[in-house]
């Protein structure tokens, strides 16, 4: 049986029984990845890693009472979240905090990283800019790229007297357009570009600008029937890396500052 397979079927297993547990100490908590890299991307095993892996193994690491299950499969964004609202997923890495999510999650109030809304130019571009109405000075020949159906998409739109193209299926698609000099701009958090800038080894011929157009971050959530006790154990422990520079440790690999 693959590796694929075989988390599958463990993952069905795992989401009919809450709070499963390996042993009368062990709390296993029900999880799921979204394709959205680098907070979850399969590696060459079938394997899944990204900064969200990252942080859940630590915690497991710190604290050997606390497993994470189901994250080696994808499951589609809107479904992960219905799931995780109805309780057949126990917790997310990776939310943003919004006023509606607060009503349906319970946020741990300790930030995981930080997320900048950038742009990303051609390194040969003489463009310098500093605001959303430098872009717009420029006319057409400010366009920006973007990525199809994401907030940063949606974001843009709301500026308004912007020159949008987000016909772009993946971020990287995006960078691709841009290198061919079918936009001026590419519009995307720094998490994603600056992960696929290194991955693709495109530093030599695209940069990302020292602007940040909005600042916010991504946090832990879990359903909001979980008991105190497990929700305390995990916050303790995420407060443990926080102070350790474990957390740290694992933005920098992403390159992701304080």
């Amino acid at each position: 049986m693959n590796n694929k397979r075989l988390g599958i079927i463990i993952l069905i297993i795992l989401m009919g029984t809450p709070f499963s547990s390996l042993s009368a100490d062990v709390i296993v908590l029900r999880t799921a990845a979204q394709e959205s890299y680098p907070k979850y991307y399969k590696l060459g095993d079938q394997l899944m890693g990204g900064i969200c892996v990252d942080i859940m193994q630590a915690i497991e690491n710190e604290n050997p009472k606390i497993k994470f299950a189901g994250y080696q499969e994808f499951l589609p964004f809107k479904r992960l979240q219905a799931y995780l609202e109805l309780g057949q997923l126990d917790v997310f890495f990776g939310f943003k905090k919004t006023e509606i999510r607060v009503q349906s999650y319970a946020f741990v109030d300790i930030p995981l990283y930080e997320i900048n809304y950038v742009v990303a130019i051609r390194t040969d571009s003489k463009v310098n800019i500093k605001s959303f109405d430098d872009i717009r000075a420029l006319g057409k020949k400010g366009t920006i790229l973007t990525i199809y159906g994401t907030a940063a998409s949606r974001f843009l739109h709301k500026q308004g007297g912007l020159f949008v193209d987000d016909a772009a299926k993946t971020p990287l698609v995006a960078l691709k357009k841009l290198k061919s000099k079918r936009g001026n701009f590419v519009f995307y958090h720094d998490l994603g570009l600056k992960s696929l800038i290194k991955r693709g080894k495109l530093a030599r011929e695209i940069k990302i600008l020292p602007v940040s157009f909005s600042t916010y971050y991504h946090y832990v959530a879990f359903q909001k029937n979980t008991s105190l006790k497990t929700f305390n154990q995990v916050k303790s422990t995420l407060e443990k890396l926080n102070v350790n520079g474990e957390l740290s440790r694992i933005r920098r690999k992403y390159s992701l500052t304080e």
